[in-house]
């Protein structure tokens, strides 16, 4: 059997063992519900907000701070 033969058979039997293994109905996978996807998205969007604010003002403090150790002289 050829290469080519041979790589499409064993991923068109992968594909098939994975389409079992997660299909909608009688799969073996357990899919959030809809309100369940919502709030993790909303919990995501907020924390990845939240975190950007504390590390750009961060950066706002140790740049001031830099700044004021080093002298703040112009180039």
């Amino acid at each position: 059997m050829s290469k080519i033969a041979s790589w499409w058979k064993e991923t068109s039997r992968f594909l098939r063992e994975v389409w079992i293994e997660v299909r909608p109905t009688n799969g073996r996978v357990s899919w959030p519900t809809y309100e369940n996807v919502k709030v993790s998205t909303k919990v995501v969007i907020v924390s990845s907000v939240g975190l950007g604010l504390f590390i750009g003002l961060l950066d706002i403090l140790f740049g001031k701070v830099l700044t004021m150790i080093i002298g703040g002289g112009t180039v």
